[in-house]
């Protein structure tokens, strides 16, 4: 949720779910941020940490207010619990211990922020709700972006190498087979050279489209750096990972022959069917497709070449 500054003058619809398990105190909080002139609070209030996490399986919120004693938990495990649960929703902290230590620990364990009871006025209370929420979600964003490629938008190397262990699980223990394929594009240097960078910029951008709407369905999709591109899925159906890379040749081919583009946009790849047996490390892997990969671009070349003129030079298309 994106929220304007406190006195932009928009009006926001705040969703709260207060857990506190004592109900006048529940009351007074909900009668605290009645009259604030920016928001209107819609709350759900639970008295235990348990019903909390069931209303948190299935329900979003914008915020959470939280009691650490409750009659079913206390202190930073409730806290952790609720973490855990909340799926990345801001969470403040609304509590009777006045403990500068646990305050400390509470924020470090991800609370947005830590308020005592009968020490917060309601304008502090409203401010710390509308701050806590912004501040999540700039949190988000800044944690996407050490993930992804600020070029392509696609998965940088560290977003590859946090997500796809899941894969790789998925490969071992489901029904489904797997697939790691590496690409790279042909002859980029040529466009960056002859073209410019914005152009081999331009190209890394519609390849990077391209290779998603090829593979459609899933998959976990990586600009590894420069022009070396990376997917890695479950197979939707039998042969679908194959499916996938000629419909991506298919695509460059539609592109290149509407002749729009000063350059050619061409692509070599390495394909892997991973088994359920599959018991290679994912460095072994990708040195196997990668493989792969220089085994198919020394064949597409030794094509051009055989096209190319009589003297036996390499063409010079882009």
């Amino acid at each position: 949720m994106s929220l304007p500054p406190v006195g932009s003058g928009v009006h926001l619809d705040i969703n709260i779910l207060l857990v506190e398990d004592v109900p006048m105190i529940a009351k007074i909080v909900e009668r605290m941020l009645m009259n604030s002139t920016h928001c209107t609070y819609h709350f759900e209030w639970r008295g235990s940490l348990a019903a909390a996490l069931d209303l948190l399986r299935n329900r979003d919120f914008d915020t959470i207010l939280l009691d650490l004693n409750l009659g079913d938990s206390s202190e930073l495990v409730t806290l952790t619990r609720v973490l855990e649960t909340a799926r990345g929703v801001p969470v403040v902290v609304l509590t009777a211990t006045d403990d500068d230590e646990v305050g400390l620990k509470a924020v470090q364990a991800g609370a947005q922020d830590y308020l005592v009871k009968g020490q917060c006025t309601a304008a502090a209370l409203d401010r710390s709700i509308v701050y806590s929420i912004e501040r999540s979600r700039l949190q988000q964003t800044l944690r996407q972006l050490a993930v992804l490629d600020e070029l392509t938008g696609l998965y940088n190397r560290r977003g590859f190498n946090t997500l796809n262990p899941d894969i790789l699980q998925q490969v071992r223990t489901g029904e489904a087979l797997g697939y790691i394929a590496c690409f790279d594009l042909d002859r980029f240097k040529q466009i960056n050279d002859t073209h410019g960078h914005a152009s081999g910029d331009a190209a890394l951008v519609e390849f990077a489209t391209l290779l998603r709407n090829a593979f459609r369905k899933g998959g976990l999709f990586a600009r590894l750096g420069g022009d070396e591109f990376l997917a890695m899925g479950i197979e939707t159906h039998p042969g679908s990972a194959p499916e996938a890379l000629a419909s991506l040749q298919q695509l460059l081919a539609v592109r290149n022959a509407h002749g729009l583009s000063p350059f050619r946009l061409e692509s070599s790849a390495g394909m892997l069917i991973l088994g359920h047996d599959e018991r290679r490390s994912l460095d072994e892997l990708l040195a196997a497709a990668d493989n792969e990969l220089y085994r198919n671009k020394e064949a597409r070349r030794a094509t051009r070449l055989a096209a190319a003129p009589g003297d036996g030079s390499r063409s010079s298309r882009p």
